[in-house]
């Protein structure tokens, strides 16, 4: 039986690359129009006006009134699409380059391989050709500080399981989702405004028994954090993803007040060093 798959593509402000996206989703992943669903969220310039134009018979609409952050706007479209009768849906940005036209059923295959997978992403690249962290083992509080450069390079190591492994989270610029999966763990959590969210939905998978996965035999190109990066300056950027951060750490994993403020220091100089 075929499974339907909805595309999922937030927009802040720059509605010129989503709609650059949408034709990826369409031309690349083939894709219907009515299977891409663009959620505005409350951008404050006019994307809202020109994707509602644009948005007859090439892709579903949604506007929001409030911007609540990434997983907010991203939860707008996952429930859209679980109350629609997908069965999946491709969390993806607007600035992610598609080359592999395989894509979606590479993706759908790790979940019919395996049950336990509730969340999956392709291997992710910089546009120079940097393999991203796949995160393969979950983070202890020496990953996070003295061990990070260490944990960058063995998290970059699966065990092979027959075209995927196990992670322990998946990458949020583009990840396949199982909507019953997410309707489960109620959702994304809205807590946080930006950073962590994949942190968080994949404690939120393991307490009921889901795992994450990477395939390992796909791959998309991330033009890392291009929207955040043109609107934030890095020192906000830094207090906003130590605030995730810290909820992450305190709720989630449960971590006393001096671990969490000694991993925000390392994680605020970590940063420092990526954008330098």
């Amino acid at each position: 039986m075929k499974r339907k798959i909805a595309a999922i593509i937030l927009n802040y402000v720059s509605w010129k690359d989503t709609l650059e996206e949408v034709e990826v989703c369409k031309k690349k992943l083939g894709l219907h129009s009515q299977d891409i669903i663009v959620v505005d969220n409350c951008s404050p310039n006019d994307s809202a006006e020109n994707l509602e134009k644009k948005s007859k018979d090439n892709f579903v609409f949604i506007r929001s009134l409030r911007n609540g952050g990434y997983a907010a706007g991203n939860n707008i479209g996952l429930k859209y699409a679980n109350e629609n009768g997908y069965d999946y849906a491709l969390v993806i940005n607007n600035d992610i380059i598609v080359e592999d036209e395989f894509l979606l059923d590479k993706l759908v295959s790790v979940f019919e391989k395996d049950k336990s997978v509730g969340a999956v992403s392709p291997d992710i690249y910089s546009p120079e050709g940097h393999l991203f962290n796949r995160d393969s083992i979950k983070p202890s509080f020496w990953d996070f500080t003295l061990g990070l450069l260490n944990y960058k390079r063995k998290g970059r190591k699966v065990v092979d399981l027959g075209g995927y492994g196990y992670v322990y989270r998946p990458q949020g610029c583009c990840m396949m989702l199982k909507l019953n999966v997410m309707k489960a763990v109620d959702y994304m959590d809205e807590t946080t405004f930006l950073y962590c969210e994949e942190f968080i939905l994949a404690e939120k998978m393991n307490s009921l028994g889901y795992k994450c996965a990477c395939c390992l035999n796909s791959s998309i190109i991330h033009n890392h954090s291009k929207v955040v990066k043109s609107n934030i300056k890095l020192k906000k950027i830094i207090s906003i993803n130590n605030e995730s951060f810290a909820y992450y750490l305190r709720t989630y994993r449960h971590f006393n007040a001096i671990f969490v403020k000694i991993c925000c220091a390392f994680n605020g100089l970590k940063i420092k060093m990526l954008e330098s």
